[in-house]
């Protein structure tokens, strides 16, 4: 998607988002917002479909995952805590990753 998104002309955006999301700092929500508005705009004018949801809401965890006992299977969450990116253990063959961050994706048993 990186290479898609570049090539639309929104690299920089992108970078910036990126950047905005693993940094140890909360992200300035409303320029998230004006960022995805710009990457999207610009890949739409280059023929790629949609990339966020209409409402753009920011969703840390589905509702009703936490962390609970050794019994229960694993789920794979976002490391950084910063999108609803959910991969269930039987979806997987090892640990998945974090695209934005690099990271491993952090190891969540649901309730």
């Amino acid at each position: 998607m990186r290479q898609a998104i570049g090539d639309a002309g929104a690299g920089p955006q992108l970078a910036e988002l990126l950047d905005a999301v693993v940094s140890e700092r909360a992200p300035d929500e409303d320029r998230l917002l004006v960022l995805l508005d710009e990457i999207e705009e610009a890949c739409s004018r280059d023929g790629l479909a949609g990339i966020t949801t209409s409402s753009k809401q920011y969703t840390p965890l589905p509702a009703g995952f936490a962390e609970s006992g050794r019994d229960e299977p694993v789920t794979w969450t976002c490391p950084l805590r910063r999108c609803s990116r959910t991969v269930f253990d039987d979806e997987v063959t090892e640990p998945p990753s974090c695209a934005a961050a690099g990271l491993p994706m952090a190891a969540t048993r649901v309730l």
